[in-house]
Parts: structure tokens; sequence; C-alpha cells
């Protein structure tokens, strides 16, 4: 057993002593889960957390439903930095099982290359490896910063068009629109082309708008088979094979394009530089199966993700008038007219948009936590956990904590600020309190693309717009991953 406690080992407490929620004989906790009767069934996931830990502190075990592994979450930031340690060479996050069944059942597309979300131990690092200097590296976003400003200046178009012209305002299913905006953004760095989803009156049955649909009908059924107790594991449900419909729609896509950009490339090759060649040309030197692989991860993981981010950022701006308007001065500062474009240099020298965006992920991370599954019998938080148990770092408890960061609730970009002298930094926060792309080995790998789109978006729409927010606080849900929970409805002034 690997143990880095000062403590003797007759000091450590069994798996058994975790708190947690009892489980009955046969049922398990099954009935916590039950509509109408669960005291867990009308909750969100970030909800469940708060509740574990008022209820049972600050580590808790969860198990006993079906289809779930047995789970243990953690809720101090110390903790999670134990778990990561545990982590080895090949760290092994068994999660997202129903998307690895799917993907094993595809043969055809995936091979024995099954990419990075649900890939495990040396066939993850194999794959790993060998993107890794094309999507981590920062030059490897410049290529790509004109095509989402271009693809940003659209979507400022469409955002004036899209308001009442008498109330400013956006309509109820503007985050609908956002979506569209992050579609064709990631088109564009993952499939190296414009699918056109920002067009006016996008008709029900485009492309772009089923392979949102799909996006989101992908993350809801995902929610429905790992997270809501589900008996997939034992039969076909239907929502399996819905979600295998669905995937099979969005890879679909990825291989019409893929193949599309593979004959342009062998028609009409490039003169770029190797560094200013797009991601999906440089995957393509790889082989064809890796850069389709790569593509549908981007695809799927970069949609919704970044869309709930940009909703959240553009609301806490909107909710936030001072710092907006810090923000736009900064804008003005590095594009003087409306219409200049974001460069890679106007992104690395914007340090507030920088903040600013920090600051919104830390108050609505799109992830609950941080999971690992044991790979040997560990020593963690004085418990024995057994090989084989997944472990949960729940920083979108602890990022929310007034311990780690005063005045929590409050949208505070300057914390973030090295020269700030006005609030508590948050660089005496514990740094494992707040991660939102991860840690380690299986760091978000589109994290740098994420936070171009983002800064893109947000530099050209201060720069551009007057957000404003007239409702009531923004609710949010906790799926899968974390959305917005009520409609996006901002009012949109020219400047």
């Amino acid at each position: 057993m690997r143990d880095v406690d000062s403590e003797s080992q007759q000091h450590v407490r069994p798996y058994e002593d975790i708190p947690g929620p009892k489980k009955w004989p046969l049922i398990g906790n099954v009935f916590r889960f039950l509509p109408y009767i669960g005291e867990y069934a009308n909750v969100d996931l970030v909800t469940q957390l708060r509740m574990f830990r008022e209820k049972y502190g600050n580590v808790v075990k969860l198990e006993g439903l079906p289809g779930r592994r047995r789970t243990v979450f953690l809720f101090e930031p110390e903790q999670n930095q134990m778990m990561h340690r545990f982590e080895g060479t090949w760290p092994m996050r068994i999660a997202m099982e129903s998307l690895h069944h799917y993907r094993m059942s595809r043969p055809d597309f995936y091979g024995d290359q099954v990419g990075l979300a649900t890939g495990q131990g040396k066939s993850w690092q194999d794959f790993r490896t060998k993107v890794n200097q094309y999507m981590m590296q920062p030059r490897a976003v410049r290529a790509h910063v004109t095509q989402i400003h271009d693809v940003t200046i659209d979507f400022m178009k469409l955002m004036q068009t899209l308001r009442d012209p008498d109330t400013l305002e956006v309509p109820n299913d503007f985050f609908n629109e956002l979506c569209k905006w992050s579609v064709e953004a990631i088109c564009a760095i993952a499939l190296d082309c414009r699918l056109g989803c920002l067009k006016h009156d996008l008709p029900a049955n485009s492309e772009p708008q089923i392979m949102i649909n799909n996006v989101h009908a992908m993350f809801d059924l995902m929610y429905r088979l790992e997270v809501k107790p589900s008996l997939w594991k034992l039969y076909n449900t239907r929502n399996l094979k819905k979600f295998f419909r669905t995937m099979d729609t969005l890879n679909g896509v990825v291989i019409k394009h893929v193949d599309r950009a593979k004959t342009k490339f062998m028609e009409q090759p490039s003169n770029a530089s190797a560094g200013e060649r797009s991601i999906l040309e440089k995957l393509l030197h790889i082989d064809e199966r890796t850069a389709r692989v790569m593509a549908a991860d981007m695809f799927t993981a970069g949609i919704d993700t970044t869309a709930n981010t940009a909703g959240a950022l553009l609301y806490n701006i909107a909710n936030n008038p001072d710092k907006q308007e810090i923000m736009r001065e900064e804008a003005k500062s590095f594009l003087p007219d409306k219409s200049s474009p974001v460069t890679p240099d106007i992104l690395e020298r914007a340090k507030y948009s920088k903040v600013c965006i920090k600051e919104s992920l830390r108050l609505f991370p799109i992830a609950i936590g941080s999971l690992r599954t044991m790979q040997t019998d560990v020593t963690l938080a004085g418990y024995h956990i057994p090989k084989g148990v997944d472990v949960v770092a729940c920083h979108s408890v602890t990022a929310l904590d007034e311990t780690h960061f005063p005045q929590p609730q409050r949208f505070i970009p300057e914390r973030w600020l090295r020269d700030n002298t006005d609030f508590v930094s948050a660089k005496t926060a514990h740094p494992f309190s707040y991660m939102p792309f991860g840690f380690g080995a299986r760091t978000c790998i589109g994290r740098r693309f994420a936070e171009m789109e983002l800064e893109t978006l947000l530099m050209t729409v201060v720069r551009n717009f007057r957000l404003e927010w007239h409702h009531e606080p923004m609710k949010y849900k906790s799926k899968f991953i974390n959305t917005l929970g009520t409609p996006l409805r901002l009012k949109i002034i020219d400047l």
C-alpha cells in the first residue's frame, strides 16, 4: 500500500469507516435518487456535493448505485493535491464509460485509438504524446487566432440582428446562438473549415443545427447513463441506443470534413511554415485515424463546454458594469477601432481579459471536479482507499469556499492580478482549490484554444457593445457538465 502520511499504519482507518449515505441491503442507495421521495432526486450535482459535505464532512463515499462505481469525494485542497500525487505516469480516469463502450463498438472509426477522453494506460499515453506537440504549445494557437476573430465578428453581426429593436435584449434562446459561435469556432480549429452556423434563421434541419442538437443530446444522455441510476451495462437500454445514434451522427460529420480537408491538402499543398499550419493539417501528417479521433474529441468536448463558459462570462461582465468598463478600456487600448483585428500579440498582452476569464471560471467551473481511479491501494485523508475506487477532487466546491477565496460569491477579477493591493490575492489560495482545466498529465488538452476563443470573444464584445443585465441572478444546472440554467437575456447596446 502506498502511504504518504507520517502516521503509522495502525492509525489508518478502514474504507468502511468513510462517512457517506448508508446503503441498504438489496436496494443500496437507489432510493435516495428516486423521483419525489429521494433526497437527491431533484438536486443537481453541485448541490449534491454541498449536501454531502455539510452532512458528512470533508471525505465522503457514495456506493450502492447500479452502474456506478464506488466513489470517494474530497473537499479539502490538501486532499486534492494528495490524490494527484498518487496518479502515476499513466493517470487512470475510468469515467464516461458509456462513451468508451461506444468507441470500442466502432473499430472502423477508432481502431485501437479510443482517444483521450476514455483511453487509459500506455495506449492513452502514446496517443497523448503524438498530439501534445500540436495542442499544448502556445504557438499552436497562433495559427487560428485570425480564424476565431473572423468567426467572432460574424457573431457580433448576428447579435445585432437577434436583439429586440425596442428592448435591445436578445431572445430567450440566445444560448443556442452562442452554441453556433462555439460550433463555428471549434470547426475552424478541429476541421479547418467554416460550417456557416452564424447565418440568420438557420434551418432546423441544417447540418450546424443538427450538430448543436446532438452535442446537447450527448451530454444529456451521458448524464442519464453515467450519473443517474441506469441498467445500460446489463442490456441495451433505450437511452444507450439513442446515445449510439447521436454519436454516429457526430462522427459522420467529422469523417466528412476530415476527408474533405485531406483532399484539399493533397491537391493544394500549404506553403505556410509548420508553425502556421492548421491543427488538422498537422494531425493528418501523423496519420488519418489520429486526425479523425482527435478531431472527434475536440468536437464533442469543445462545443457545450465553451458555449456555457462563454455564457457565464458574458453574464458576469454584464452584471458587473464597473469591471466591464475596465475591460473595455483595455480592449480600446489594443483595438482602436471596432473592426480592429485581435492578434496573437494582443492576446498575450491583454491581462485584464485573462483575469476576467479566470474569475468567471472560479464562479462557474464547467466540471464539478477532477476524477482519478486509484491504481493501487492508497492511504488518503487518513483512510484506506482500495484499488479501483474513483476519487473526485471537488474543486467546484472548494473554489467557492471563503477559506480560500474571500467574498467567494463576488466577481472580482482583480484578485488574480499580480500587482493587486485592494483585494486578497488569489495567490494566497491553495493551488488545488481551483483547477478549472484539471491537473497533471491529464489536464485539458484544449485549454489554450478554449482560452483563446474566450479572450477573443470577450475583447470583441466589449469593444462593440455595452452589456447589461436586468433580470434575476443567473441560475446554473449541474448534470454531466455545469450549464446555464436560465435564459441568457442580455441587453446589447451599441457603442
